[in-house]
């Protein structure tokens, strides 16, 4: 697929993927409205970084069409397009849902969910890479 392509693809759902709940769709869906940027050519990329008690921290941002790379893979979740690093979803990340709470003015913002066991310290905020289980 060329990097400036606009037709998004599900990877192979033997892989390692990214699902969002309708709640965290719809909270990118309307940031993108908001900052006036077109859905269909905006990306919602999906990172890590080290840090946290259990190795990694999540990191979500903003992509265009143009910030798209050779070696991302890409994903449609509830109408939304995602993007993240092959190395980093199959080394680090492995399959996550991503969700958005409201529950509380102190708790708010988007909540990722390891979708294997043991891996996810107890706050949520960071995980044990895939290669290291």
């Amino acid at each position: 697929m060329s990097k400036n392509s606009q037709t998004p693809w599900t990877a192979n759902p033997s892989e390692a993927k990214l699902v969002l709940t309708e709640k965290a769709a719809s909270i990118f869906q309307e940031a993108c409205l908001a900052e006036g940027n077109l859905l269909e050519v905006s990306f919602l990329r999906v990172g890590a970084n080290p840090g946290g008690c259990s190795g990694y921290r999540y990191e979500l941002g903003w992509n265009s069409p143009e910030d798209v790379q050779e070696t991302d893979l890409k994903f449609v979740s509830k109408g939304v397009n995602l993007v993240v690093d092959k190395t980093c979803l199959s080394e680090i990340l492995g399959s996550v849902e991503i969700d958005y709470t409201d529950a509380n003015m102190v708790e708010q913002g988007f909540v990722f969910k390891q979708l294997r066991d043991g891996s996810q310290c107890g706050c949520g905020e960071s995980f044990t890479p895939v290669k290291d289980l």
